[in-house]
């Protein structure tokens, strides 16, 4: 099966990571929580001078909103992979215990979960399943199965809570994640934004960026997504985050990342 990154709007999202060279990528957006069930190799993440590190068959979450430093490191064999899923923040309340919020112990930052049990174990690896194979399953039971890996986090006292972004700079960066081939004018995303152009890059500026480095940083690492969980040609991958040259894009990905694309792939994938 050609792998791709599996999306089901509004339930969550599965791919399957590989990599065949070490590498450090820095400065990394999370938009939304993620879930790495390692495989072969580890996973090392750098943020705020604390560092955690992920071995097979553990877990590392990145809660939303963070930005880290990550480094997959190869196994004896030569590659790191893991599964990955990703849960729509709307479901988080699904799980909510009745009672007072229990904001205090809401999951945020990094963490590592080790010691898995095996009835959590099966039930991600069904999860990611239901989503890669989501044409052959009821959206219903697929839904189900991303709030049973919800429930089985409360179990370990690990609890997402849906935020409502209010920094600007976020609020761009996930407008501009939902088409990166797009080409973003400012007019266009102060409409979506509901704000005039003025007051978008007056804030903008405020907060010490601009749109125009968002769009950037945006297309490269949705496209670092691409290259980890796809079989994508580098050419279609280029095409989906706005660059008709792959030249061109190689190019930006490299002052991006400090390596180009196919470093990556590694041109050792097994057969």
């Amino acid at each position: 099966m050609e792998r791709t990154i599996n999306l089901c709007p509004g339930i969550g999202a599965s791919a399957h990571l590989i990599q065949h060279t070490e590498l450090l990528f820095s400065s990394v957006y999370f938009e939304q929580p993620h879930l790495y069930l390692i495989q072969q190799g580890h996973k090392r993440i750098r943020w705020q001078q604390q560092e955690l590190v992920a071995y097979p068959g553990e877990l590392m979450m990145i809660d939303g909103g963070q930005t880290v430093d990550i480094i997959n490191g190869l196994s004896d064999d030569g590659v790191f992979s893991c599964q990955l899923l990703t849960c729509d923040p709307l479901l988080f309340a699904a799980t909510r215990p009745p009672g007072p919020a229990m904001s205090d112990h809401a999951f945020a930052g990094v963490q590592t979960l080790r010691n898995l049990p095996c009835g959590f174990i099966h039930s991600f690896e069904t999860t990611h399943l239901a989503l890669a194979l989501n044409n052959s399953f009821p959206l219903a039971i697929t839904r189900h199965k991303v709030l049973e890996i919800l429930l089985w986090l409360t179990q370990f006292g690990i609890k997402f809570v849906h935020n409502e972004v209010k920094d600007l700079t976020q609020r761009v960066r996930r407008c501009l994640a939902t088409d990166p081939h797009s080409i973003w004018t400012a007019a266009k995303v102060a409409e979506s934004l509901s704000m005039s152009e003025v007051m978008l890059r007056r804030k903008l500026s405020a907060e010490n960026t601009a749109l125009r480095n968002l769009m950037i940083d945006v297309r490269m690492n949705s496209a670092l997504a691409l290259l980890q969980s796809t079989d994508w040609p580098i050419s279609l991958i280029a095409q989906h985050v706005g660059y008709e040259s792959s030249s061109r894009f190689a190019e930006r990905f490299r002052k991006r990342f400090g390596f180009v694309p196919t470093a990556i792939r590694g041109h050792q994938r097994p057969e």
